[in-house]
C-alpha cells in the first residue's frame, strides 16, 4: 500500500509534437494481510507495524504525438528515457540489507536506466484547464545498476533478488497551458475550444467561437451596418434593405 504523485512540464516545438520532462515520486508500505486471509494474492490497506518504507523516484525525458492538438479532445502517444530511484528503509531510517544467497549483504537501494512509453487523452475544460487521463509503461533495463558482485544478484532462482522488469501504471491528473493561446480566426476563443475556426474578422462570436447573426439576414453580427433587419427582407453585402 501507498501513494504516489507526479508533475510533467512539455513545450511544444511543432503544432502536434512536443518535448517534456516528468517526476514521479511513490511510497509504500509492506502490506499486512493478517486476517485478510493470510499471506498471497489479497487486498487492504493496513501496513505491518514494523514496515520497511519503500520509495521509488522516476526522471524521465520524452516526446509526445498530439493527434488533435487544436480539438477540446485530444490523444496522444509518448516515448523517451528515463532513470529509476529506489530504497527500502527499516523502521529506524537505516536502508535494509538483501543476503544475496544468504552470503553477502547488499543494501536496498539501487537506479537504473529506463525506456518510457504510453498514451491517454486530454479534455479541454476552460482556456487552459484541462483533465488529462492516460496509462505509463516503464521497461527496467538494468543498466546503470549497483547490484554486482561478479555476478548479477538479480533473478528469480534460490537466493536471487527478484525485481521487476517493468511497471505500468494508470493516471489521471489536471493540466494548465501556458503562453498566449494560438487563434487564427483572432475571434478572441483559442483554436483549441473553436468550433468555427475560420470566423470573418470584425463578426461577433459566441462561447464557442460561432458568429452571431441577431437579425437572421446571412451578415454576421459586427459586420452588419444594419443590424435590425425585419425578417425576411433581402439585403446587400452591409446586411442593409435593398429597396
Amino acid at each position: 500500500m501507498g501513494n504516489q504523485g507526479a508533475f510533467s512540464f512539455r513545450y511544444g516545438i511543432r503544432e502536434k509534437l512536443a518535448l517534456g520532462f516528468s517526476c514521479s515520486y511513490a511510497v509504500a508500505y509492506e502490506a499486512d494481510f493478517a486476517g485478510e486471509g493470510g499471506a498471497g494474492a489479497g487486498f487492504t490497506f493496513k501496513k505491518k507495524e514494523d514496515a520497511n518504507k519503500f520509495t521509488h523516484l522516476w526522471l524521465d525525458a520524452f516526446a509526445t504525438y498530439n493527434f488533435r492538438p487544436l480539438e477540446r479532445f485530444n490523444p496522444y502517444i509518448f516515448g523517451g528515457l528515463g532513470i529509476s530511484f529506489w530504497n527500502v528503509k527499516e523502521k529506524d531510517g537505516t536502508t535494509a540489507e538483501f543476503l544475496y544467497k544468504n552470503e553477502t549483504p547488499f543494501d536496498l537501494k539501487d537506479q537504473e536506466l529506463t525506456f518510457l512509453g504510453g498514451g491517454g487523452f486530454e479534455y479541454r475544460l476552460k482556456e487552459r484547464w484541462a483533465i488529462n487521463f492516460g496509462t505509463r509503461f516503464h521497461y527496467l533495463t538494468h543498466a546503470l545498476t549497483g547490484f554486482t558482485n561478479d555476478e548479477n544478484i538479480v533473478g528469480a532462482g534460490p537466493g536471487e533478488l527478484d525485481l521487476p522488469k517493468a511497471t505500468l501504471e494508470v493516471y489521471l491528473g489536471l493540466n494548465y497551458y501556458f503562453g498566449k493561446p494560438k487563434d487564427q480566426d483572432r475571434d478572441g476563443v483559442s483554436d483549441r475550444l473553436d468550433y468555427c475556426s475560420d470566423t470573418p474578422i470584425g463578426a461577433k462570436v459566441d462561447e464557442n467561437g460561432c458568429p452571431l447573426d441577431s437579425d437572421d439576414d446571412g451578415i454576421y453580427d459586427g459586420l452588419d451596418k444594419c443590424p435590425d433587419t425585419p425578417p425576411g427582407v433581402k439585403v446587400d453585402i452591409n446586411g442593409c434593405l435593398i429597396e
